[in-house]
C-alpha cells in the first residue's frame, strides 16, 4: 500500500516536470507543494529571470482560467508588474500581493513577512514557485466567460421615506403621489406671482 502511494507521488512529480497536464488533481496541503528553489521547467526559469512580467501574467491567467483557453501573454497583470518594476524597481511589492492571493485561494499557510522576504530577496524564484504551485493546484473548470445577467423585472426603486427633523421615519402611503419637482417650482412661482398682484 505504502509502495503504491510512493509510486503515485513519483508519477505525479514526474508528470509535472515533464510538462504533462496535472491540473486534474487537487491538493489540499497547507504547505507550498512547489519548492522555492526548484527552477524547473526551463521556460519558467527563463521567463522568471528575463521576462518576469510575462510569468506573472501567465500565473494570474491560470488562476482565472486553469485551461488557459483565454490566456494572453501580455495581459493586465503583466503590464502592471512591468510598469511598477520599470519605473520604481518595486515589482516585488506587487508580487508579494499576488503571492498572498495565491496563499489565500489555496489555503497555504504563511505570512506577509514570508511573502515579503521571498519576493524581495529572490523575485525570480518566487515567481517560478507561484507559477508551479498554481499549475499543481488548479482544477480544470474552464474559463469564466459568463457575461453580466440583467434582471428580468428591471430596476426596482424602494418607496421613499419622508421624515421631519426629530420624528420617526414614516413610510409613504401608496395612495399619495409625490409632486414632481417641476410642478413644485411652478406652484411656487404661481404663488409668488399672485402675491405680487
Amino acid at each position: 500500500m505504502e509502495q503504491q502511494q510512493q509510486q503515485q507521488q513519483q508519477q505525479q512529480q514526474q508528470s509535472f516536470h515533464d510538462g504533462r497536464n496535472v491540473q486534474n488533481r487537487t491538493l489540499q496541503s497547507p504547505e507550498w507543494e512547489a519548492s522555492l528553489f526548484n527552477c524547473s521547467p526551463c521556460d519558467s526559469c527563463l521567463l522568471g529571470c528575463f521576462l518576469p512580467c510575462i510569468l506573472m501574467g501567465r500565473t494570474t491567467s491560470r488562476m482565472r482560467d486553469p485551461t488557459m483557453e483565454t490566456h494572453e501573454d501580455i495581459n493586465t497583470d503583466c503590464l502592471v508588474f512591468l510598469g511598477i518594476q520599470y519605473f520604481t524597481c518595486c515589482g516585488w511589492v506587487y508580487n508579494m500581493i499576488k503571492r498572498r492571493e495565491i496563499r489565500e485561494r489555496y489555503g497555504i499557510q504563511g505570512s506577509g513577512v514570508g511573502d515579503c522576504c521571498s519576493s524581495y530577496w529572490c523575485l525570480c524564484c518566487s515567481l517560478i514557485q507561484q507559477d508551479n504551485e498554481v499549475k499543481l493546484r488548479a482544477v480544470t473548470r474552464g474559463p469564466i466567460i459568463q457575461p453580466y445577467q440583467s434582471q428580468k423585472e428591471g430596476m426596482q426603486m424602494p418607496a421613499p421615506v419622508h421624515q421631519q427633523p426629530g420624528q420617526q421615519p414614516v413610510q409613504q402611503d401608496q395612495g399619495i403621489q409625490p409632486v414632481p419637482h417641476e410642478q413644485q417650482q411652478m406652484q411656487w412661482h404661481d404663488s409668488q406671482y399672485q402675491q405680487k398682484q
